[in-house]
């Protein structure tokens, strides 16, 4: 291949770089990880968080249109 042609410098630049591509999917499996067993942790207290909040702004939405229901 010659150095002209696009598919040669792709190739090149593989070539000169390879190290970081292998640490970049290093890193990416490292972090994949860590992120599923945090999801192990957080998902259970977030999941039940978010219901409350829902359930407490339902309440404050009824509430709210309760005390305006005059006005309607």
């Amino acid at each position: 291949m010659n150095d002209e042609s696009s598919f040669g410098k792709y190739i090149l630049d593989l070539q000169n770089c390879y190290m970081g591509l292998i640490y970049m999917s290093l890193m990416t499996i490292v972090i994949s990880v860590i992120y599923v067993f945090l999801l192990k942790w957080i998902t259970k207290p977030l999941l039940y968080i978010s219901m409350v909040l829902i359930l407490v702004g339902f309440i404050l939405l009824g509430g709210f249109a309760w005390m305006h229901k005059d006005e309607y």
